[in-house]
């Protein structure tokens, strides 16, 4: 897998990782195509995931991402359920095991969130929209409210879309002039360049001080061959997952 991460927690083993275009080409040989739509996206995840764990065979639950701030808890009963429906939004968590998360991505930022003392695993895709509308901290804030603390719970960004390569308009670059340069460079004739994930790190950090982690993968999915960018006029989506096995 292109990036993969396996942590080591009291209550069991955290996998979280992102597969890109070596491991899911493979699976052209089932479709030609990628897929268009989240149900047969969904199909396409059972596949990857029929071959990658076999012997854990989580459940999995994907949701129809519409780039906003909506976050579904993941309980056993919807875990069960999972097959027959796709939640709408962009955040997923859950407090059970063996139930693998995944968000779809293609320049947006997928955001792994984890506690280390607890069960509690969270799956996040955020691109502009949602941090601009704070999808990440109302996750944060969430997993508070349920009794979790900042110094349990860790962050880590995978690959995305680096500022460098993110060029937006004035409009969506005015909700990030407050993050300064390392956020938001002005590239002129009324074009400036972005970088979602840093802006992302700026925000947690300034409103969850205590937080026990708060790491950047810092790979740029637009310059590196294993992983697939919708600005680099490709049709893949990198899969992200998070899940935790007792």
């Amino acid at each position: 897998m292109e990036y993969t991460r396996e942590i080591i927690v009291p209550y069991g083993k955290i996998k979280f990782g992102t597969a890109g275009k070596q491991s899911l080409d493979g699976i052209r040989e089932v479709d030609s195509i990628y897929p268009k739509t989240a149900e047969l996206w969904k199909q396409y995840t059972e596949v990857w995931v029929e071959r990658e764990f076999k012997t854990s065979k989580p459940i999995i639950t994907t949701l129809n991402q519409v780039h906003g701030d909506s976050l579904h808890s993941v309980t056993s009963q919807q875990s069960r359920l999972s097959a027959d429906r796709i939640l709408e939004g962009d955040g997923l968590y859950t407090e059970i095991p063996k139930t693998m998360l995944v968000v779809r991505t293609a320049d947006c930022v997928p955001v792994f969130l984890y506690s280390n003392k607890q069960q509690f695993v969270a799956m996040i895709h955020s691109g502009w929209k949602g941090t601009s509308l704070g999808i990440t901290e109302k996750m944060i804030d969430t997993a508070i409210r349920l009794g979790y603390t900042q110094e349990e719970l860790h962050l880590e960004i995978g690959p995305y879309i680096q500022g460098s390569d993110y060029e937006v308009e004035s409009d969506v670059a005015n909700l990030f002039s407050q993050f300064g340069e390392t956020v938001l460079c002005k590239k002129g004739q009324g074009k400036f360049l972005l970088d979602v994930g840093i802006a992302i790190e700026k925000r947690v950090k300034e409103k969850f001080s205590k937080m026990g982690g708060v790491k950047n993968s810092h790979i740029n999915v637009y310059r590196s061959p294993l992983y697939f960018s919708h600005r680099a006029k490709e049709e893949g989506r990198n899969l992200n997952f998070i899940l935790w096995e007792s």
